[in-house]
C-alpha cells in the first residue's frame, strides 16, 4: 500500500514520542499505522467514525469520549480538470464504478476497512463542498 510521505513522517514522529521533540498525535489511516499500532509504539485513542473500524474493533469511536458529532471517515476521490468533456467525465465515472465492484477489489477495501461510496460526479462535487463546511464548523467551535 502506499503511503504519502505526510503520514509517514507523522507516524514516525508519534512514535518516537515527546522525548525527541516530535509530535504527541496525530490522525491517520488505519492500514500505513497498524504496524506500529500492533507492536505498540502507537496507541490507538479513537477512530475518527461513527462505528468501530473492522481492523481496530477494541477501539471507540471518538463519539464515546464525549466528542459529539464526530463522524468523519477517511475518503479518497478522484478528480478531473474543470475543461475535461462530460463524455469523458461520464465514462470515467462508469468504469470507476464498474472497478470497485469487482470482486477483488470489494475483498482488499474490506480488508482495508474501507467502504466505497458510489457517486455520480455531481453527487460527489456536493459531498465535498458539505464536508468541508463540516470540518470547518467543527474547527471553528471552541
Amino acid at each position: 500500500m502506499h503511503t504519502p510521505p505526510a503520514a509517514t513522517d507523522a507516524i514516525t514522529d508519534v512514535a518516537a514520542g515527546t522525548a525527541a521533540g516530535h509530535t504527541t498525535y496525530a490522525m491517520l489511516p488505519i492500514p500505513p499505522a497498524a504496524a506500529y499500532l500492533h507492536d505498540g509504539r502507537l496507541v490507538a485513542l479513537g477512530v475518527s467514525t461513527a462505528r468501530r473500524s473492522r481492523l481496530l474493533p477494541d477501539v471507540p469511536p471518538l463519539t464515546h469520549a464525549g466528542v459529539a458529532g464526530f463522524d468523519f471517515p477517511i475518503w479518497y476521490g478522484i478528480w478531473a480538470p474543470a475543461q475535461t468533456p462530460a463524455g469523458i467525465v461520464s465514462a470515467l465515472a462508469r468504469d470507476i464504478t464498474d472497478t470497485l465492484a469487482t470482486p477483488e477489489l470489494s475483498e482488499w477495501l474490506t480488508q482495508h476497512d474501507a467502504d466505497p461510496m458510489h457517486m455520480r460526479p455531481a453527487k460527489f462535487a456536493a459531498f465535498v463542498v458539505s464536508e468541508a463546511e463540516r470540518a470547518a464548523v467543527l474547527l471553528s467551535t471552541p
